[in-house]
Parts: C-alpha cells; structure tokens; sequence
C-alpha cells in the first residue's frame, strides 16, 4: 500500500478525532439564575397608604387585573429609598400613597392583551420597570390620609400630567413639586410625562420578574 494511500486512510479514520475529544469535554454548567427578594413596602413604611388601582376596576383598563391579596411589593433598594422619601415627607404633613408597585410579567401579559399600546401599556416581550421591582407610581397624602390636589389622576396620558406642564391650580403645581423633591432627593428618577411614576436608577438593567403577590401552594 502505498504511503499517501495509508494517509489519507488514517485522516479518514482518526483526522475528525480531536474534534469528536473536544465535544466530549464536559460543558460548564449554567449559571443559577440569582434569587431576587421582593419586599412588602406596608411592612417598611407603617403608615403607608395602598390604593393599588389595579387590584380594583378603578383604572384605565376598567379592569381588576391583581389579585385581591395584591401588596406593594418592591426591591430592597427600592423600599429602602421610598421610606427614606416618607421620613422626609412626613414632617412636612403628608404622607405616601401608592397606586402600583412590582407588577408580575403574567399580569403585564393580560394588560398587553386589553390594550397593545406602547406609552400605555409596556410589551412585555420587553418588560417594565414594574415587572423588575423598580418602580412606583404614587402621590401624596394628608397624614391623616385625605387627598392632595395634583395637576391630574392617576393615569392620565394627557400633557397635562406632564412634569413640565404649567397649567392647573398653583397648589397642584407645589404638591407635585414636593413629592418630585422627597423622590428624586432619595435617588429615583422621574417619569417626564408621569408625575406619579418613579424610577430606580439602572432599573432597566434588572431582570424581569414574574413572582406572583401571594405564595402558591
């Protein structure tokens, strides 16, 4: 047999070897995905008051899309910048009142589906804020829990809810100013066209959550 006859034999055989060695290598294993704490906010700020719009038909999606059992929950740093914000506000007369907290991904999905329009509703092919524990929507209280007048309600996708807008009363320009100062003073950013919604920084960074409000057996 000739020697170039019994090379190319043996490439045949044995030239594909290193590569089938290296598949047989054992793969890293993947990395565990870290477990993320969510903490009920009402547990941190006593006095905090829930009007979680959501868990109620009183929204715009005219629609209870949370559970009954729904809480403010939220991130530790989050929780921990919002109390700051009610120690600051609260010698000033008011209190905090959220309307929305952490939002689980499989609620974000059922809103997706009433209304699939981005500036009202996030894809949550994408994510909110919301779904990662990073934000809060929210507005101020008397401390004995009466209303304080702002420039609109909740959810109004109108300039006027707008962080620029001018118009509106004197008093709701000031109560909105103040809880812009309390927020933003404590580290979370503003939402320009939502006086209401508030950011943690890097919140977009985080991952998506979908943890339900109330543990299942």
């Amino acid at each position: 047999m000739r020697a170039t006859t019994r090379l190319a034999l043996t490439l045949a055989l044995f030239g594909s070897a290193p590569a089938l060695a290296e598949d047989a290598k054992p793969k890293p294993a993947p990395k565990a995905t870290p477990k993320v704490e969510l903490v009920d906010a009402a547990t941190v700020i006593p006095d905090l008051i829930l009007d979680l719009r959501y868990a109620t038909k009183d929204n715009f999606l005219k629609r209870q899309v949370y559970p009954d059992g729904a809480r403010c929950l939220l991130l530790p740093d989050s929780v921990s910048r919002l109390k700051k914000a009610a120690d600051v506000l609260r010698p000033q007369g008011y209190r905090l009142k959220v309307y929305d907290c952490y939002r689980p991904r499989a609620v974000q999905y059922e809103m997706w589906k009433i209304l699939p329009k981005p500036g009202y509703v996030a894809n949550p092919a994408k994510g909110s804020n919301h779904n990662r524990g990073g934000a809060v929507d929210l507005t101020l209280a008397t401390v004995d829990g009466g209303e304080v007048e702002m420039p609109t309600p909740f959810d109004d996708f109108t300039p006027k809810a707008h962080h620029g807008y001018m118009g509106g009363t004197p008093a709701s320009r000031e109560h909105r100013e103040v809880l812009r100062a309390a927020m933003e003073g404590v580290g979370f950013q503003r939402n320009k066209m939502e006086w209401w919604h508030y950011d943690l920084p890097g919140a977009t960074k985080l991952p998506v959550l979908d943890v339900p409000f109330t543990p299942t057996n």
